[in-house]
């Protein structure tokens, strides 16, 4: 559910986008506005950010404010501030200070409120000067700590990992303790002679997630670990995946990736590093882990989130259950630490040893699936063995965490002469790898430890090095485990990788700038409850997940961890710590997903589809709260408008449309069939805002997850849902984000949503902020979709827009390195009805008026002489005001108001030669007679679709009316069903393709100017299968008065049915036509035609079927025969076919792998639908000299 609003954020903020030298740096004078100094919801804020550089840590640095000036605040605001606050203000505002780091930089960020109390009067600070004085930083040592450079942080690195060269094997232990390597294990993991067996790693503790320089060079690679051989053994100290920070810690720390701790054993000539036993012993004893005990289970888990697991036996209410914890200490005293949970609120008794310690109440939130109660105990008079039980008095069912007790005195010191100690187990052996000498990349892509993905992953790696330029290097995990965390699975392998070449980098340029998550995740790394136990981890990959495990609110999982790289970060993501590489993730685990979303992403990287579809940006606004989010998404679309002109912005708020309500509940038919629509059509971003949840957008369910994954469009959009839940990929449920994604016949190309419940507030700003980005082009060049995401994280920090955990529930599902398709030219009209631009007099465009448009494309300031192509134009009506329906007058008291430009008067396409493009439209008469400025948009893709320029034009007016015929005679239209063979009270399928034909000799009108005049299918007279086409017309080449329309009818019932086809000219006559038809279930399709590109072939060729069943499921099978009818190569694909032909590529390689020699073959095509009887073709295919 959507998180409820209950405030709105307002701040202030400015931000240093380019370097300025330090004097500059220095002092800065800023002058704030009353907007600026508003008393709204909140108190204003003033944000700033002074970039410092790499040599940041050598100096500390202080900030002043000098030379206030002030204004007294009205008795409105001392009222707004006495009712938020009250506090007594100060004299002058003190400034919050940090220092950040990004890519190496600091950034001094700092904050003010600008309200203070001077001479008993409360005023506003509005205009100062922000003095900047440092001095040398007394501790060099701390440089050395926080300072990254290059040519200190480079040699923590091994130039190469000791798994290069040798013979290895993989071992691993449970916990902490003495272990014993054996002949067994030694000749199990093949090597002969114990006595040279060496051991490295460092076993399975969590590492440290906030980086220390120290420790990354301390745990590089893998150190030998000491062995100590006493009466012939051969002991070794293993560590386990369970560590205490001291002796008297009452919480263990437990890495949530693992279940064992791994080391490696390799056989060498070299003698392996021992101690004697006095030094072995006193290297280890005694440890934390000495000093507890511990009960723990991890099976069960509150919510699909968070990295603890609990216990997944129930305490019900009136029920107790006893747990026991050896006294291997043999203390007398202890700190007994006891942590349950439940999903509602519980208390629960506690008692030791037969008397009672104390009870524990559990209290949840609104957004909490579960909550926990932790509490301590210090005791006395230890058994041999302790026993807790814990009952549930109300409540419940409660289940455990874990019961630890701290004691006052270790375990006694193991005895190594007499004593017996487990053997490790085996695991397997690896194959040699060195990751440690991997150069500079731009990319790394992770793939699971299975490499199932790895054929589609060097596919996308090959495509990015050619189309891009980039250098890729793919790794799977568990090679990253090896080498950066002991072998034992941990995310901040990943990281510590990543973190390797980052510190390696000596510029900027140099540094890793993408990282791709090629596989799925789940919050449950250890696949060890219900939901998770059927998961191979080795398909997996690891998620980052918060150490909150219950609140939808607060519990996040966050792949941006992974990009936290300079030293110091890695634990204060809310507020402080800054990615420093773009960061995305395929959740895809078979072979067939990840193929799918490798295509998509090349697809459209290629651009093959370019079209004017690119130049659309859909705004949705969910109704309720208030109108928040039609408010929120409707600035958010102001605002991209401002800063973007160029692109066609279109609005769909769901409250200026009629809520539809029945038994089952509230819908939106007709927003549904907009963005539908719309969908089909393609867009280049789709942007919601409102409720959501992972099978649905909005309460009324105006898109479901099966919209998602039905959706059968070639021209993918980027889709962007500022939203609850739309996308939890962490858990086993599907979502419509991974849907979409995955989606191999449409959907979308990339997915930018949340993965848990979030903020209103905080997602307006998260979500412009991504929007300025994603379409900001940085030398001529669109910024990637994984960079655009790291900017704005950062800047939600930098400006204080959001230092909470909201940011951290947005994830990026698709390619970081993929930029959007944006238009790198520019596109100007020169004249327009017969008036230059630019003169003193505005060009008007009159109702019934033929009018005129010239233009050019740009590059560099001039006309491109070299761009040939196809221009389309959309010319829009003047803005109206629009008033929304108050569909919910409980949730909404206000009906909403919003600018739109409602009214598209003429939308068509031409030639570009030469740089210059001229078209000629009829105004119809349903514009909106308001004197007030139309828009132009224009588009245009090169012939070769190499280029792309779009442009805009406002300055000219829409009012009035020109002179006009009498005509009263309607459009001439042709329509048909699914071929133009069709016969009036034929059958066809049972989502048949409409197409019409329309003519008229004044101009025909497809405006949508939404008074009765669209272009209309309605099927058997019912309104709630009447279906808006305006958007689907598309004018002949260079024509005003032809034109065509076309719609793929939703799935019908069998047997009859009519439908009806209004058509409007520009003087609003219209025509109608009508069709019977019947459907057929399961109807046979009908071949058109089959060929073949190169027939006789040589090398390859190209099967081209063309049939009837456009936008209808179809099963196609191609099948390849020598001449004695013996099958030699076989290619089928079902899906929704998106046009009226299938082209399939083949390399003449049959089926074995062998090629096709010369002869003479039978090709046989077979077509069918719904599981319907096949349709079939064959030909003769001739092929000669192909070796």
């Amino acid at each position: 559910m959507k998180k409820k609003i209950v405030y709105r954020r307002l701040l202030f903020w400015l931000f240093l986008l380019v370097a300025v030298t330090a004097n500059a740096q220095r002092q800065r004078f800023f002058n704030l506005t009353v907007e600026d100094i508003e008393i709204d919801s909140l108190l204003p804020q003033f944000t700033y950010a002074i970039p410092v550089g790499e040599n940041y840590a050598d100096s500390v640095y202080q900030l002043e404010i000098r030379y206030p000036e002030f204004i007294d605040m009205s008795k409105q605001d001392e009222a707004r501030y006495a009712k938020l606050c009250g506090s007594p203000l100060p004299s002058l505002p003190s400034i919050t200070q940090q220092m950040v780091v990004e890519k190496k930089k600091g950034i001094l960020e700092f904050s003010l409120v600008p309200l203070v109390e001077r001479d008993g009067k409360k005023q506003f600070l509005v205009s100062f000067m922000i003095a900047m004085t440092s001095r040398p930083n007394a501790s060099s040592s701390k440089k050395a700590k926080n300072v990254a450079k290059a040519s200190g942080a480079a040699d923590r690195y091994a130039s190469h990992s000791v798994l290069a060269s040798g013979r290895w094997a993989k071992i691993r232990v449970p916990c902490d303790g003495v272990y014993q390597l054996t002949e067994a294990l030694v000749k199990k993991a093949g090597f002969s002679n114990l006595a040279h067996v060496k051991i490295y790693g460092y076993g399975g503790n969590l590492q440290n997630e906030k980086l220390v320089g120290s420790e990354l060079a301390e745990l590089d690679d893998l150190p030998e670990v000491p062995s100590c051989t006493v009466n012939g053994k051969r002991l070794f100290y293993g560590k386990g995946p369970v560590s205490w920070n001291n002796a008297s810690a009452t919480r263990r720390t437990r890495n949530p990736y693992s279940n064992y701790g791994y080391y490696f054993l390799t056989e060498s000539d070299e003698t392996p590093l021992s101690v004697d036993s006095a030094a072995f012993l006193q290297s280890f004893y005694p440890s934390a882990d000495d000093y507890h005990s511990l009960h723990e289970i991890d099976n069960y888990s509150w919510y699909q989130g968070g990295r603890n697991l609990f216990e997944n036996s129930p305490i019900n209410a009136g029920s107790s259950k006893v747990y026991t914890l050896p006294n291997t200490a043999h203390a007398t005293s202890g700190v007994l630490s006891v942590s349950v949970t439940a999903g509602q609120a519980t208390t629960v008794q506690v008692e030791f040893n037969d008397s009672l310690v104390g009870q524990q109440v559990i209290s949840l939130g609104e957004y909490d699936k579960g909550s926990e109660s932790r509490a301590i105990y210090s005791v006395e008079g230890l058994r041999a063995t302790d026993s807790i039980k814990i009952s549930t008095i109300s409540g419940g069912p409660a289940r455990l965490d874990y019961i630890s007790m701290a004691y006052n005195q270790p375990r006694p010191a193991p005895d190594l002469a007499q004593g017996s100690f487990p053997s490790p187990e085996y695991v397997y052996n690896i194959t040699n790898q060195d990751h440690h000498a991997d150069k500079e990349v731009d990319m790394v892509i992770i793939i699971p430890t299975s490499q199932k993905l790895l054929s589609p992953a060097q596919r996308l790696a090959d495509f990015h090095e050619q189309h891009d330029s980039l250098k890729v290097k793919i790794v799977p995990a568990d090679e990253l485990y090896n080498e950066f965390s002991s072998g034992t699975p941990d995310a901040n392998a990943y990281r510590r990788y990543l973190k390797m070449l980052y510190d390696r980098a000596e510029t900027e340029e140099q540094q890793p700038k993408y990282l791709l998550l090629f596989g799925d995740a789940v919050w449950d790394n250890r696949m060890l409850t219900s939901d998770c136990k059927a998961f191979d981890p080795d398909d997996y990959l690891l998620a980052f997940e918060s150490e909150n495990s219950f609140s939808e609110l607060y519990c996040y999982v966050d792949d941006g961890w992974f990009t936290l790289l300079d030293d110091g970060e890695g634990t204060n993501q809310l507020s402080s710590d800054k990615q420093d590489v773009a960061v995305g993730r395929f959740p895809v685990t078979t072979l067939t997903d990840a193929e799918a979303v490798v295509d998509k992403t090349i697809s459209y990287a290629e651009d093959a589809n370019a079209g004017a579809w690119q130049n659309v940006i859909v705004f949705m606004g969910d109704d309720g709260n208030q109108n928040l989010h039609m408010r929120d998404v409707n600035e958010t679309a102001d605002k991209i408008s401002s800063l973007y002109p160029n692109y066609q912005v279109k609005k769909v708020m769901w409250d200026a449309y009629t809520r539809v309500s029945s038994s089952t509940g509230n819908t939106y038919p007709e927003v549904s069939s907009i963005i539908k629509q719309q969908q089909a059509l393609g867009a280049l971003i789709f942007d919601y805002a409102g409720h959501g949840r992972p099978d649905q957008i909005s309460h009324e369910s105006v898109l479901r997850l099966n919209d998602f994954r039905n959706f059968s469009n070639s021209n993918l959009p980027l889709w962007i849902t500022a939203s609850c839940d739309i996308m939890p990929f962490d858990g086993t449920e599907a979502t419509i984000g991974e849907t979409a994604l995955l989606n191999s016949k449409g959907g979308a190309v990339a997915f930018y949503g949340t993965t848990r419940t979030v903020y209103a507030n905080y997602n307006k700003s998260l979500n412009t902020t991504f929007l300025k980005y994603v379409l900001r082009q940085v030398d001529g060049k669109p910024t990637p979709l994984g960079e655009a995401q790291r900017l704005t994280k950062n800047e939600m920090i930098t400006t204080g827009q959001d230092r909470t955990a909201n940011k951290l529930q947005y994830s990026l599902l698709g390619d970081p390195a993929l930029s959007l398709n944006l238009p790198r030219q520019n596109m100007v009209i020169d004249s327009l009805a017969g008036v230059k631009m630019g003169t003193a007099d505005l060009p008007e465009l009159r109702a019934g008026a033929i009018v005129t448009i010239k233009g050019h494309v740009e590059k560099n300031g001039l006309a491109d002489n070299s761009f040939n192509g196809l221009v389309t134009v959309v010319v829009r009506d003047t803005r109206e005001l629009v008033t929304c329906k108050k569909n919910d007058p409980i949730q909404t008291k206000t009906a909403f108001t919003f600018y739109d430009r409602q009214k598209t008067l003429y939308t068509g396409s031409d030639s570009v030669r030469n740089g210059f493009f001229e078209m000629t439209f009829a105004v119809p008469r349903d514009i909106n007679y308001a004197d007030g400025a139309g828009l132009i948009n224009t588009y245009a893709v090169s012939s070769d679709h190499q280029s792309l320029a779009n442009g805009a034009e406002s300055r000219f007016l829409v009012n009035g009316t020109d002179s006009v015929s009498n005509d009263s005679i309607g459009p001439s239209i042709y329509c048909y069903l699914n071929s133009p063979s069709f016969v009036n009270g034929g059958t066809v399928n049972a989502t048949p393709y409409f197409v019409a034909l329309v003519t008229d000799k004044d101009g025909i009108n497809a405006s949508g100017s939404g008074i009765g005049h669209d272009l209309q299918l309605t099927i058997d007279g019912d309104m709630q299968k009447t279906y808006n086409l305006n958007d689907h017309f598309t004018f002949d080449f260079g024509s005003f008065t032809k034109g065509s329309t076309y719609y793929n009818i939703p799935e019908l019932s069998e047997g009859p049915h009519t439908l009806t086809f209004r058509a409007w000219d520009v003087l609003n006559n219209p025509s109608t036509a009508k069709l019977s038809f019947n459907v057929v279930k399961g109807l046979q399709p009908e071949i058109a035609s089959v060929s073949c590109t190169n027939n006789p072939a040589t090398t390859s060729t190209t099967f081209i079927v063309t049939h009837n069943f456009m936008g209808s499921q179809v099963d196609l099978v191609i099948d390849v025969f020598d001449m004695s009818g013996r099958l030699l190569w076989q290619h089928s694909e079902s899906g929704v076919s998106s046009s009226n032909a299938y082209t399939v590529s083949w390399d003449l390689t049959v089926d074995g792998g062998a090629r096709l020699q010369t002869g003479v073959y039978l090709y046989r095509v077979r077509l069918s639908s719904d599981g319907g009887s096949q349709a079939t073709k064959a030909k003769k295919l001739v092929v000669i000299g192909n070796k």
